[in-house]
């Protein structure tokens, strides 16, 4: 039997947790190459796939879901063991600033496995737009941002992508005379200029029926069956029943 290597299971949390190889390799400073070697290398152990693969991204599989809480639970155990042995231990207060969008999803585990881990650390979360972010960062109010890098000036310590895709309910019908509904991003999100250049391309009638500040207002304008909207692939959360072309 071989043993779980913690540098296996911390790649295959980053993939878990950002969604795709390659954010997952800027996550841990290391090559993609690498990352997809390490999780060939786990899932070879684990003695089947812990993804399922498309082009959008990876997601857990049943086997993944399985393994996931394991594998946070070793790697806080992990630390907890050495800081326990080294005598370190990180304390004080941190001002992270994030969008609501991903404040709502993905960053709760990450956050639940920091504070596992560093329980010294007092967290002040600071949930707000792009731009307003932006601005706290840039008059040092906030010591961790995370947000569109389009808004920030300094380089980011970490970056990953995000792919938008146009999503509407099932049972949303046109005609062919009828301009395309669309639910369009606030004029304060940076993604609306991606959105408008894709309905440019697409040489498509359309008109604005609502407008959406924040990805789960997203969500609910297409849920409720407002019209056709961009959302990010890999938030989950918002179980939309159809995806479309890329945005």
């Amino acid at each position: 039997m071989q043993d779980l290597d913690p540098h296996l299971l911390r790649a295959f949390l980053a993939v878990i947790d950002v969604g795709t190889v390659n954010g997952a390799a800027a996550a841990l400073h290391r090559t993609q190459a690498a990352v997809s070697m390490q999780i060939r290398r786990l899932e070879d152990i684990a003695g089947a796939p812990l993804f399922e693969r498309s082009p959008k991204g990876l997601t857990a599989n049943a086997e993944g879901r399985v393994l996931e809480p394991y594998a946070r639970e070793i790697l806080t155990l992990n630390e907890e063991a050495r800081q326990r042995v080294s005598g370190q231990r990180m304390e004080g207060r941190v001002k992270l600033g994030v969008v609501e969008d991903f404040a709502a999803t993905r960053l709760i585990d990450i956050l639940k496995s920091f504070r596992d881990q560093n329980p010294k650390v007092h967290l002040d979360l600071i949930i707000a737009g792009n731009r307003q972010l932006a601005a706290l960062f840039e008059q040092d109010k906030l010591d961790l941002l995370i947000c569109d890098t389009l808004e920030v000036t300094h380089k980011p310590l970490v970056e990953w992508p995000e792919q938008l895709l146009w999503v509407v309910r099932s049972d949303l019908t046109l005609t062919p005379n009828d301009a395309l509904p669309v639910v369009m991003f606030s004029d304060t999100c940076p993604w609306r200029t991606r959105v408008m250049e894709s309905l440019t391309d697409s040489q498509l009638r359309w008109s604005m029926v609502c407008e959406a500040s924040t990805l789960v207002a997203m969500a609910t304008a297409v849920q409720v069956g407002i019209g056709i909207g961009a959302h990010d692939f890999s938030h989950h959360s918002a179980r939309l029943p159809r995806a479309g072309t890329n945005a």
